[in-house]
């Protein structure tokens, strides 16, 4: 079950995936490039659905398939409060840019393969200053995975 002081829940071992090499890691992914002379994050970034993606986590969170949390207070997030994010001033699905995960991994050395599973994540969207300046990415709300 969800373990509201990290935000993790647990992952069970997983033997077909392999041996767990890493358990409950926290890991920052950034899903949009802010910084359009950047080439090398455009080229990280090419095969991201970043719009496909931002849609379906909020399409499970308004359906209520997924378990939504707030980030400030681990309680459960309501879709009056979901939709009350959605008008916050400065908040856009187009300004998501980071995904913050929590997950585990496996190495199977039998079939040469690297799973990686996440227990649940945060999506960020990005802030500016009065100046646009770039300033870095508030948490919208915390997801939890189906780990089963």
């Amino acid at each position: 079950s969800y373990h509201p002081a990290t935000g993790a829940a647990p992952v069970p071992a997983d033997t077909f995936a392999g041996l767990p090499v890493a358990e409950g890691i926290i890991q920052d992914i950034i899903i949009k490039n802010n910084d359009p002379g950047d080439l090398w994050a455009e080229e990280c970034l090419q095969g991201m659905k970043r719009k496909m993606l931002v849609d379906m986590v909020f399409d499970l969170a308004y359906s209520g398939r997924a378990q939504v949390y707030d980030f400030d207070t681990n309680e459960p997030l309501s879709l009056k409060n979901l939709k009350k994010k959605e008008r916050e001033p400065g908040f856009s699905r187009e300004k998501i840019g980071k995904i913050q995960c929590i997950e585990s991994w496996y190495l199977n050395p039998g079939k040469v393969t690297f799973t990686k599973k996440v227990s649940s994540f945060v999506i960020g969207y990005e802030t500016y200053d009065s100046q646009g300046n770039f300033r870095g990415y508030l948490p919208v709300f915390r997801m939890v995975m189906n780990t089963r």
